[in-house]
């Protein structure tokens, strides 16, 4: 073997021991601060820089040339890099599509409302759960996302946009709950005051429903929107739309979710797209109105939106106001969420673990 295959293979083994600039939090700078001596504003200004999304030691203008190349050393840059942005022409939505260090392709939604500016975040890159609708898990799995690659999505499109985010839903690729630590960590730092400093009031995570992540999530003190992907009150029917759905029964969900809400005080929203003559009938309203009667919960009745490998198809109109109609007769809150993005594939279901040569 050569000696420049044996710098590639040292360099590599090298940044998988390593980090990105955006994994370093107000205790990892402090630690990097004490190690070479700097004075502890240095970290301020670290903390600022991460803030303004930079992506290379030379756009720090207010540090030497020498704590610069102490960073290169120590990290691993660039974090991310915006590969492409695709711009909704009906409403104000783009999808980012963004290399990660590695090489790997994650897509990323923001979308602005009147109440604010909201980024849908991805969490892995690709997913293991496997749901039959939905694109993300069709190109497999490859690796969670860690905090800093999370975080560096919000700086990225907050300063591209020129806007502050002020919501934040983890919702994108992958199951934010399957990647627990780092998403944990995550949304601790987006409520640091050396952080985000995001309003956990503002952050909804989406969940297949891992029944033992929700209940440790109760008991973490981050009052956030808990959404659970629900799409089906009968278990067979939820097995088929969801193969994880065989590892937890819907009561054991349901039970978790009861646990969640009596811990945080936070209403639980139910997320159930609707696919046509398989789980939109009066009867499966009904079972769904029977299996949250009496419960703090709001549903989200989602019509199915297109995704070239799904073999399933989306309700009719009607048929959609009727499972409403039949919800709200029996007293549950429910109503019908508008899909923002389905022009650019950006709406729910609809974003996937892409490679290069597709972009």
């Amino acid at each position: 073997m050569n000696n420049e295959n044996n710098f590639k293979i040292n360099r590599l083994n090298k940044q998988n021991e390593m980090e990105i600039f955006y994994d370093y939090d107000y205790g990892d700078l402090i630690v990097l601060a004490k190690k070479y001596n700097w004075p502890k504003f240095r970290v301020k200004q670290l903390l600022e820089w991460q803030a303004k999304s930079i992506q290379s030691t030379s756009e720090m203008t207010n540090i030497s040339k020498d704590m610069q190349a102490i960073l290169e050393q120590e990290m691993i840059w660039p974090a991310l890099k915006i590969i492409k942005i695709e711009r909704s022409k009906i409403e104000p939505v783009n999808k980012y599509l963004f290399e990660l260090h590695d090489g790997n392709i994650i897509e990323t939604v923001s979308m602005h409302y009147n109440y604010g500016h909201s980024v849908c975040l991805t969490t892995q890159v690709g997913c293991k759960m496997g749901c039959s609708f939905c694109a993300s898990a069709k190109l497999g799995f490859q690796r969670n996302l860690t905090a800093g690659e999370m975080l560096a999505q919000l700086t990225m499109i907050a300063h591209t946009e020129q806007t502050h985010v002020s919501h934040a839903v983890l919702m994108g690729i992958g199951e934010a709950l399957d990647n627990y630590d780092q998403t944990i960590k995550f949304l601790r730092r987006l409520r640091s005051e050396h952080g985000f400093t995001l309003s956990m009031r503002n952050v909804t995570l989406s969940t297949c429903g891992l029944v033992p992540e929700i209940i440790k999530l109760a008991d973490e003190d981050l009052p956030i929107t808990l959404a659970i992907s629900l799409h089906s009150a009968e278990q067979n029917t939820r097995n088929i739309l969801m193969p994880i759905a065989k590892r937890y029964p819907i009561e054991d969900i349901v039970a978790a979710a009861d646990y969640y809400f009596t811990k945080t005080g936070r209403r639980i929203t139910y997320e159930y797209t609707l696919f046509d003559k398989i789980n939109d009938q009066p009867i499966h309203a009904e079972q769904l109105a029977k299996l949250l009667k009496g419960k703090s919960v709001h549903v989200n009745l989602i019509p199915a939106n297109e995704v070239a490998e799904s073999i399933w198809s989306r309700s009719e109109k009607g048929t959609i106001e009727k499972f409403l109609r039949i919800l709200r007769e029996n007293k549950i809150n429910a109503t019908i969420r508008y899909s923002a993005g389905q022009d650019i594939t950006a709406a729910c279901g609809q974003l996937r673990r892409q490679n290069a040569q597709s972009s």
